[in-house]
């Protein structure tokens, strides 16, 4: 596989072991978008957290509104799949405790003191899709989750990413074929 930008490397690691430790015993609820993107977001993460025994709930919109967000339960870890990097505001009014996005869409506001974000747009501008964020957060949390990689390339081809780097690893870490034509 080739080599990641090491800051990107390092933020997962960051942010999936905090991600172990505010979700232990609690219930988490998905939120993820109706896109290619982040229906295979969601499916990667699904399995993860199957994996890990976890309870969580999940929901798939076409846009996050500002009154989906307003409506999402307090008492569980918020968990945003391939949005939510621009409404911030609203995620930091609604009240919401843990959050955490993943997501690779830019980013405009200031991010609260509740949200973890894992965005290469903090980091380096190194495009890479969404559901290749989750599959690298989610091998990062069980390297066992490397089968999931089918789906993360599914991901990359729904949003019609370029070839970066971290691209690229996923799509060899998949055992995928690239072809001309």
């Amino acid at each position: 596989m080739k080599k990641r930008e090491d800051s990107l490397e390092k933020e997962i690691k960051v942010v999936s072991k905090k991600f172990l430790k505010d979700s232990k015993n609690k219930e988490i609820f998905l939120i993820s978008h109706f896109d290619t993107d982040g229906i295979t977001s969601a499916a990667i993460m699904i399995q993860a957290l199957e994996k890990l025994d976890k309870r969580f709930s999940v929901k798939i919109v076409k846009r996050l509104e500002e009154k989906t967000i307003y409506e999402l339960p307090k008492n569980k870890l918020t968990l945003f799949l391939d949005l939510a990097s621009g409404s911030l505001d609203h995620i930091k009014k609604a009240g919401l405790k843990d959050v955490f996005i993943i997501d690779h869409h830019e980013i405009t506001q200031k991010t609260p003191d509740n949200v973890i974000i894992l965005n290469p747009m903090l980091i380096n501008k190194e495009k890479i899709s969404s559901a290749g964020l989750v599959y690298l957060f989610c091998k990062e949390i069980d390297p066992g989750n490397k089968r999931l990689a089918k789906l993360a390339v599914l991901g990359m081809i729904g949003d019609i990413m370029e070839e970066s780097i971290e691209n690229l690893g996923v799509i060899e870490e998949g055992d995928i074929k690239k072809k001309k034509g």
